[in-house]
């Protein structure tokens, strides 16, 4: 098994005063073996207060990447985990290498004990030494990861109507057809439509063969009480699959009328008549009161499409938080939406080997940026840098709510390159 091996100890301003019997303990980090998953996963339950499930630990061991995993055991005890998916990552106009930080919890008995500060130092030296310019995570509690240099660079939306109220301003005729397949249809069909969507949306990762048979598709399902198995349906044109939707079904009735709620799990839609023809499907499905849609896109089509749009509500919500490991190859491997220069001062109190000034030449073209020593224009730390580079969070709001400086002319000038078309989703947790 690959090394990689941490000691610490615990600093005093971080340990619980309860916890002083510990001040000469070293806790070690490591990845774990497969022999040790079952203490990891029991760990990464307690944190969560999920109970851990045997039964679903083939189908994780088989895309996980124990090598990138880490562990610190207290005794024969494992009391914090952390784990990386290799991704590769949809940026503007561009993919990059991305490592999708996973499995970060601490055992309730040992937190504040600078545990988890450890656990995410070591893993962004990890991160590093593998050359992956950025990194993300998705966070149980949004205020945790701004401390380690990530920032909020993607919302979702999850969506509610009721089915009575779901009429479209302009009903379109596709013209192809929507049938349901079986599970096996749609892990040999399904990818190449993901793959098709996913270049042209910040964003989205890759998934592999694994990832789509073990995670996406996996069996058993262990739906919630009450909810079916998922349905898949897919729609075709001239035998050719240009979209698909995935969803559960919980059956309840009041005063002898079906008020089930059908809950899509995913929709993914390659060309314009393709995203309309299932969500007029959706909107047809018998028996059903009220639909849902988690982790849909901030600028979701859907409600410029419905008649009455008020009637489709919103709820955003954080997603993705981003976190830039090497300005240098993050900002010259994103597109830009105009031409421009700006030099950008990083500063990074957790990472200092990711702070520097940069000179960033950039636009739709390609971009070029390295170190200078010319005075900046802006200045931002990781946090910041991370939340914008995406295109979902712009510069003017973190400039008016103090948490950048520079020039307002600076600002405008970067936020007219940092923005995108298209807005940043994250379809999955992950």
């Amino acid at each position: 098994m690959p090394s990689l091996l941490t000691r610490y100890t615990p600093a005093l301003g971080h340990r619980h005063p309860h916890h002083r019997r510990r001040n000469t303990l070293e806790y070690s980090i490591r990845p774990i073996s497969p022999e040790e998953a079952p203490a990891f996963f029991q760990c990464h339950g307690a944190a969560f207060s999920h109970d851990f499930q045997p039964d679903l630990l083939p189908h994780t061991l088989s895309y996980a990447e124990l090598d990138r995993t880490g562990s610190v055991w207290d005794g024969g005890q494992v009391v914090g985990t952390t784990g990386v998916w290799s991704f590769e990552m949809t940026v503007p106009g561009a993919t990059l290498p991305c490592a999708g930080v996973t499995w970060v919890s601490v055992r309730p008995t040992h937190r504040r004990r600078g545990i988890l500060t450890a656990m995410m130092r070591s893993k962004l030296e990890h991160i590093r030494d593998r050359g992956e310019p950025i990194a993300m995570l998705w966070a149980s509690e949004a205020p945790i990861y701004a401390r380690f240099g990530y920032g909020l660079a993607t919302e979702g939306v999850e969506l509610r109507i009721e089915r009575t109220r779901t009429a479209l301003a302009h009903p379109v005729s596709a013209p192809g057809t929507v049938r349901f397949v079986s599970r096996d249809e749609a892990l040999s069909a399904w990818p190449a439509v993901y793959d098709r969507v996913r270049p042209g949306i910040p964003g989205m990762h890759s998934r592999s063969t694994a990832w789509w048979e073990h995670r996406v598709f996996r069996e058993p399902e262990f739906p919630a009480p009450g909810f079916s198995s998922s349905f898949f349906v897919q729609y075709e044109e001239a035998g050719q699959v240009l979209g698909y939707v995935r969803y559960r079904v919980r059956e309840t009735e009041e005063d002898g009328s079906a008020t089930s709620t059908l809950t899509i799990r995913e929709l993914m839609a390659a060309t314009r008549s393709a995203y309309a023809a299932l969500w007029q499907f959706v909107f047809g499905v018998d028996l059903i009161g009220t639909i849902k849609a988690e982790w849909r896109r901030a600028d979701e089509p859907l409600y410029h499409m419905l008649a009455d749009p008020r009637r489709l509500v919103r709820r955003p919500t954080d997603t993705v938080f981003c976190r830039i490991m090497d300005p240098g190859a993050a900002l010259s491997g994103r597109r830009y939406a105009t031409e421009g220069a700006v030099v950008i001062e990083v500063t990074d109190a957790f990472a200092p080997w990711a702070a520097g000034r940069f000179l960033l030449e950039g636009g739709p073209a390609g971009a070029i940026c390295a170190a200078t020593t010319r005075e900046p224009d802006i200045t931002l730390s990781s946090t910041e840098l991370g939340a914008i580079f995406l295109g979902g969070t712009r510069l003017a709001p973190l400039w008016h709510a103090g948490r950048v400086s520079g020039t307002p002319e600076a600002i405008a000038r970067a936020d007219a390159m940092f923005g995108w078309h298209t807005l940043p989703w994250a379809p999955e947790i992950w």
